[in-house]
């Protein structure tokens, strides 16, 4: 008995080393291959993922901004029915007084004044005439959005537009949207539908450029 007990115990503790041993030895090579395979797919799926939120994020965000200036020269707009006071189109300073949050670049049909990439909350803006020659019934604004290279445009008529190169462009008042891509050299720049170079290629019916998911695009 007592011998059997011996080798009993003996096995016991064979069995005890070789399993600290197994412990010990770690993972196999095939084992970290199957794991960073695993973490490869699974960074594969994520960062696609990751980027598309930023992208969104950085769009959303320059569209806020823009709906945010939209608000506020439409109240400046209140204040004269136009978007002028004494006949003189409303300036920086104006829009300034109004909301000094954002930075407001505004420029003439023949001076724009765009937004360079490295100043944030900026917006660029033009009043332009849409029913008659000096009435300054018509907002332009422009802002960028970095992370996607993509200006992003809004057009406020608030007459029925009568001049041809407005008429031409716009169906009806209201508000407009397009988007551009690719950021211009100097960064985004609000367009003037009657005699700016480049609005030609805008063309906004009842139903297209009603909103941003809907926004035409500029040539």
């Amino acid at each position: 008995m007592k011998d059997l007990a011996k080798r009993l115990r003996a096995r016991a503790q064979t069995a005890e080393i070789e399993g600290e041993e197994a412990a010990e030895a770690g993972f196999t090579l095939i084992e970290l291959m199957v794991v960073l395979l695993i973490i490869a797919i699974l960074l594969a799926i994520a960062i696609p993922t990751f980027l598309g939120v930023t992208n969104t994020a950085s769009d959303r965000a320059s569209q806020s901004n823009l709906t945010n200036a939209l608000t506020e020269g439409k109240a400046l707009y209140e204040v004269n029915g136009a978007y002028a006071a004494n006949t003189v189109a409303y300036t920086s300073g104006n829009f300034s007084s109004q909301a000094p949050e954002l930075q407001w670049n505004v420029g003439t049909s023949a001076v724009p004044d765009p937004c360079p990439v490295t100043i944030g909350n900026c917006v660029s803006v033009l009043v332009f005439d849409v029913g008659s020659t000096g009435d300054s019934e018509g907002l332009s604004l422009a802002v960028d959005s970095t992370k996607t290279n993509t200006c992003w445009y809004v057009f406020d008529l608030e007459a029925t537009p009568g001049l041809t190169a407005t008429t031409a462009d716009f169906p009806s008042a209201g508000v407009f949207y397009g988007k551009q891509a690719g950021i211009p050299t100097g960064g985004s720049a609000a367009l003037n539908p009657a005699t700016d170079a480049t609005t030609p290629g805008i063309k906004f019916t009842s139903t297209t450029g009603q909103n941003y998911s809907g926004a035409v695009a500029v040539s």
